[in-house]
């Protein structure tokens, strides 16, 4: 019996000890499949590079949102000159700058629609006053040459003349002489910035004023105090002042006509 069992157990050990008969892939095989699935993506890839470089140019769609007709056709035809690649490899970025050269310009957006194309949405600066004849200016001092030439010397702005480098800093002077002059019921109608730093101030109720650069802010204010005060009476006999000295002023009085007497016979 005994011999029996360890014949079995003999048996069983053997079997363990046997290797497993597996399955390998040959090394060439695996290469063949690895190559063959490499060639496969080069070809999409070249396929799909293909693609792209014969597909059409893609369409260009001007947004008409905030903008006048005037301005829409502008874009439009600046757009229309533009050549362009396929929707996916057209460079956005030198459309942007295109559009941001218009000068009328203020803020633009250019993105990729399935079904429009790339469409370019712009906003144009918005004036606040005339710079000279020839060009318009807005809130921040930034000069521009609007779209529509019908939108230069507007009546209701006022006009500002200058380099236009001291644009930012002649809006930003009418701004605050507005602030001060409101109570008043006085705006700025033209200032003037000369070369040598020489400021000259009309407002809308024909009073002319010229200043010097030094100490010009408080000068203003010392003005719109006395007009408020003492020479309130008097504001419209007045023609111009003059506030290029350190210690005073002076002013120039309207000439009044003299009226003639008439006698009946």
């Amino acid at each position: 019996m005994a011999q029996t069992v360890n014949d079995v157990t003999d048996l069983m050990s053997d079997k363990t000890r046997r290797p497993k008969a597996s399955f390998q892939i040959p090394i060439a095989i695996k290469y063949f499949f690895m190559m063959l699935v490499i060639g496969m993506l080069l070809l999409i890839l070249i396929m799909g590079g293909k693609a792209l470089r014969d597909a059409p140019p893609a369409a260009i769609h001007v947004s008409t949102q905030g903008l006048t007709a005037t301005q829409y056709q502008a874009l439009q035809r600046v757009m229309g000159q533009q050549r362009v690649s396929s929707f996916f490899t057209s460079d956005l970025q030198v459309l942007r700058d295109i559009t941001m050269g218009l000068s009328w310009v203020d803020q633009v957006s250019i993105t990729r629609d399935w079904q429009s194309g790339i469409v370019v949405r712009a906003l144009p600066k918005q004036a606040v006053a005339n710079f000279g004849t020839e060009r318009l200016v807005d809130a921040k001092g930034t000069v521009f040459v609007p779209a529509d030439d019908r939108e230069l010397t507007q009546v209701q702005f006022a006009t500002l003349q200058g380099e236009m480098t001291q644009a930012p800093v002649i809006m930003q002077q009418m701004q605050q002489i507005n602030g001060w002059y409101a109570p008043l019921d006085m705006r700025v109608e033209d200032i003037i910035l000369s070369p040598r730093m020489t400021w000259l101030i009309r407002f809308d109720n024909g009073l002319r004023v010229i200043v010097d650069n030094e100490n010009t802010a408080q000068k203003l204010l010392n003005l719109s105090q006395l007009l408020g005060n003492q020479l309130n009476t008097r504001r419209d006999d007045m023609q111009s002042i003059d506030l290029r000295y350190k210690n005073g002023f002076t002013i120039a009085w309207n000439i009044k006509a003299p009226q003639t007497e008439t006698s009946d016979e």
